[in-house]
């Protein structure tokens, strides 16, 4: 066969190309697969307990080792890929106050064949859990406030916003604060927008404006992408919001869009399951408790009369929350469970005198799973709710608190679990406002951290 002047030399670039395409990826399997940052940042202190391990490189992920992340000292995790980063999620939280070594192993791939050759090692340090609250600030509106768990130091402004700060919600990895601002305008049309800072107050900015509705009460998916928040149109201006409805808010493009097709669905409380399969929320039109599997769309409706969150287990195996019990002319507020998805559901409350003379709310799984805390008082009397503990098969209740004058709500484990945070409030005190406090279960030690306060929650 004769082979023109012109065909060599096409072959012969196309055999040039090809050997630079092999020795690009020679030459860059070679050089490895760079790092571009790391989180935590080598050497950081006062960490929260709840970060990931996040690695972003140059180029695309493929693959990486079952064990690419190793902590020291040890904590168990699972490994995923997204885009150019390797995150690691930590099974639990991290011990406080504790230095840790972290090693990415070498074996991470990226999609152009490039490898991470040596092992990555840095250290960081974590710091104490610390608490949120809503407070009035001295010169203007309520503002999100933050304290350490000891109480020793007075409580630091975070938010500096323009009217009053509503609600808030942490991110799953402690790093950002979603939270709810209540339109400042002279029609004062009740419309609330949604906005986000770090978790140490710097970089404030509006995440979602609202300004014909109001906007609130933000619910964070475990990965850290969306929110789940409640609307509530406002028709005309001066007139009061409408019905809640539920809302999908992307964090990062700002993107938002109905929870449902039937958009026009009642539901509030969202609550969504540690593992982000189950999406839980209060149901007027159903009187109940509606819980929608967010992978396959299939729903369990637990009826309930009492119309509050629920407490979704660590395992996300079960959910508690309180009903009302009827017995002949007897009724009662009880704790109850419901298994997840079979609907199974078991009594957890029980009476010292065995009837329905209880009424219970507010339960709160340990971080384990291994027990709830609870508010108690005795049913149809106007006494203060008291914290009380119970084993997650409803023996072992314990009261930790005992002064009817005293009503507590709002119960938050410390990540480590010795420690519960709570609001409390003085029913004889004239003019009393609610407090901010925490107890050590086992000492039964109480520290007030802020007054006047309300919506703890920790900063872990």
């Amino acid at each position: 066969m004769t082979v023109s002047k012109f065909d060599a030399v096409v072959w012969s670039v196309m055999a040039l190309l090809a050997g630079l395409v092999t020795a690009v990826i020679f030459l860059g399997s070679r050089v490895g697969l760079a790092v571009v940052g790391q989180t935590p940042p080598p050497g950081a202190a006062h960490v929260s307990t709840q970060t990931q391990i996040r690695v972003q490189f140059e180029d695309t992920l493929d693959s990486a080792p079952d064990t690419a992340v190793t902590l020291s000292p040890f904590i168990s995790g699972a490994t995923r890929l997204e885009g150019d980063t390797l995150i690691f999620q930590p099974a639990m939280p991290l011990t406080p106050d504790t230095v840790y070594d972290v090693v990415v192993n070498a074996g991470v791939q990226g999609e152009n064949g490039r490898t991470l050759h040596d092992p990555l090692t840095w250290q960081f340090q974590t710091g104490q859990p610390r608490i949120l609250f809503i407070k009035p600030d001295p010169e203007g509106p309520d503002q999100l406030f933050v304290a350490d768990a000891n109480g020793r130091q007075p409580p630091v402004q975070l938010s500096q916003a323009y009217a009053t700060v509503l609600d808030f919600a942490v991110a799953p990895d402690s790093s950002q604060i979603a939270y709810t601002v209540f339109t400042n305008d002279q029609q004062m049309s009740g419309t609330a927008d949604l906005w986000l800072m770090n978790a140490d107050g710097s970089n404030q900015r509006m995440l979602l404006a609202c300004p014909e509705a109001m906007c609130s009460r933000p619910v964070w998916t475990p990965d850290g992408r969306r929110l789940v928040y409640e609307r509530r149109e406002i028709l005309n201006p001066g007139a009061p919001p409408g019905n809640p409805r539920l809302w999908w808010l992307d964090v990062s493009s700002g993107q938002t869009v109905p929870v449902f097709q039937d958009s026009q669905l009642l539901g509030l409380f969202a609550a969504i399951s540690p593992d982000g399969r189950w999406l839980s929320y209060v149901s007027p039109t159903d009187q109940g408790i509606q819980l929608y599997n967010l992978e396959d769309g299939s729903g369990l409706l637990v009826p309930n009369k009492m119309g509050t969150a629920v407490s979704w287990h660590p395992r996300s195996e079960e959910i508690a929350l309180a009903d009302i019990v009827t017995a002949e002319t007897d009724w009662g507020v009880v704790i109850t469970a419901v298994s997840i998805p079979d609907g199974d559901v078991t009594m957890l409350s029980r009476s010292e005198q065995g009837g329905l003379d209880v009424d219970d709310s507010n339960p709160a799984w340990s971080p384990d799973g291994n027990r709830l805390a609870f508010g108690r008082k005795q049913a149809r009397s106007a006494m203060g709710r008291q914290l009380w503990l119970m084993d997650a098969d409803g023996t072992a209740v314990v009261p930790l608190s005992g002064d009817p004058d005293i009503h507590h709500s709002a119960f938050f484990w410390s990540p480590d679990g010795r420690t519960l945070l709570y609001q409390r409030y003085n029913l004889k005190e004239l003019y009393a406002q609610p407090g901010v406090w925490v107890i050590d279960i086992q000492t039964g030690q109480t520290t007030e951290i802020a007054y006047p306060a309300t919506q703890p929650a920790w900063l872990p």
